[in-house]
């Protein structure tokens, strides 16, 4: 029951700080200096949702350490291991910074003051699973490696809400087609930023006891990998084919460039999906 409770939080605790973490920076790589008032309200609830999700996600892992259902938890137990595992640490930056966010989002919405703790409470994420597990130099660079893969996630995944949100709303389709054809240097590093972390990332998991294909973790993996070429297949064809056509003005233009994203969207969710489950198992398949 524990194992089932940490993936669901994990999963929700991804979204929630990715989503975060990649409004403001993709909004302030777009240009946009201000969050208008439906964003304020949105971060704000992303801030107290990401909170609430992280505590029960601290729970549940304390939980499956003590082998324990959430429900048994004492606060002696729960006080001690938060204590004895850089869970706690990661528990109190992620609130922390979430807390700010609240208040920066209620108070002074400008993107550049609000990327900087999504940012943060979103990296606290790479203190924890495979990435804080490691040790030395080689687990500092881990870190630093799952941070920036994450932040690259954050902001890919914060212009696809955002594009989605124009494309099923009444935005002017010149403003998307110039925030689309904008975004096009921006995604190109983040694919090259996801790509290369992600190699190092895979590398410095398996590089202790060496990859074993048929080890669950890899099969969840090899899934991701899939679905992140089927994200940038997706990709490509909205930036040379769907956006063309819309500007060539063709008819059906908009609605396939719509499901398009929907679909790219669905991609990016399937890969956090199967995230939360590969950070509960073994690399070496043990």
């Amino acid at each position: 029951m524990a194992d089932g409770i940490l993936i669901a939080s994990r999963l929700a605790a991804f979204i929630l700080l990715l989503l975060a973490a990649g409004l403001p920076i993709y909004q302030l790589t777009d240009g946009r200096r201000t969050a208008g008032r439906g964003q304020r309200w949105l971060m704000a609830t992303l801030a107290l949702a990401a909170f609430a999700v992280s505590c029960l996600w601290a729970l549940a892992s304390v939980a499956v350490m003590a082998a324990s259902s959430v429900s048994d938890l004492d606060a002696a137990t729960v006080t001690a291991v938060l204590g004895a595992t850089p869970l706690g640490d990661v528990l109190i930056v992620r609130a922390a910074a979430l807390a700010v966010l609240l208040l920066l989002a209620l108070t002074f919405p400008r993107h550049a003051a609000l990327a900087p703790f999504g940012a943060l409470a979103l990296a606290t994420c790479a203190w924890t699973g495979h990435a804080g597990a490691g040790e030395g130099a080689s687990g500092t660079l881990h870190q630093i490696s799952d941070v920036i893969h994450l932040l690259a996630a954050a902001t890919w995944l914060g212009a696809l809400a955002c594009f989605v949100n124009d494309a099923l709303g009444r935005t002017d389709e010149t403003d998307k087609l110039k925030a689309l054809s904008r975004f096009a240097g921006t995604g190109t590093l983040i694919v090259v930023l996801l790509a290369v972390t992600g190699i190092a990332n895979g590398y410095l998991i398996t590089a202790p006891s060496g990859l074993v294909p048929e080890s669950a973790w890899s099969l969840l993996i090899a899934a991701k990998v899939l679905l992140f070429i089927a994200m940038l297949g997706l990709a490509a064809g909205n930036r040379w084919r769907l956006v063309p056509a819309l500007e060539a003005g063709l008819p059906g233009a908009r609605q396939r460039l719509t499901r398009s994203l929907i679909v790219e969207t669905g991609c990016a969710v399937g890969i956090l999906v199967l995230v939360a489950f590969a950070g509960v198992f073994d690399p070496s398949g043990l």
